[in-house]
């Protein structure tokens, strides 16, 4: 199975919107970020049975099963995630300055490649934790 990775934006209005490099002309938008998520997912089977109909040759990232995975920035991550991630939960996951985290967070600064990372492979452990669980 491929994995697509769809890159999601705020914009100054607050809208979001979303698209995959590897599908040209392939977008969505939406009010919250979980409209936006399910508009691009809608969209880009759409795109594909489109492309199908008219022939065209399907990317190979898109031939057979494919999943998506979501891009977006920490401030956006926060937004979609608030009420059950904390700044400060955050900042104890990944060893951070919790006002350093909230600075990412709110904007206020933009982590940088090392930094997101960090933040990522954190948020991934943690998510492997939690499926390692059993009630």
């Amino acid at each position: 199975m491929k994995t697509n990775h769809v890159i999601m934006e705020k914009s100054k209005s607050g809208q979001y919107s979303a698209y995959l490099p590897e599908l040209p002309g392939c977008i969505a938008t939406g009010k919250t970020i979980q409209e936006t998520k399910n508009s691009i997912v809608s969209a880009v089977e759409f795109h594909l049975e489109g492309m199908a109909e008219d022939g065209d040759e399907i990317p190979e990232f898109f031939a057979g099963e494919y999943k998506l995975t979501f891009e977006l920035d920490i401030q956006t991550l926060f937004e979609w995630f608030s009420g059950l991630m904390t700044k400060k939960a955050v900042s104890k996951l990944t060893g951070m300055n919790q006002s350093l985290v909230s600075q990412y967070a709110n904007g206020e600064k933009v982590p940088g490649p090392k930094q997101r990372r960090r933040i990522e492979q954190a948020l991934h452990k943690f998510g492997e934790d939690l499926c390692s669980v059993s009630l």
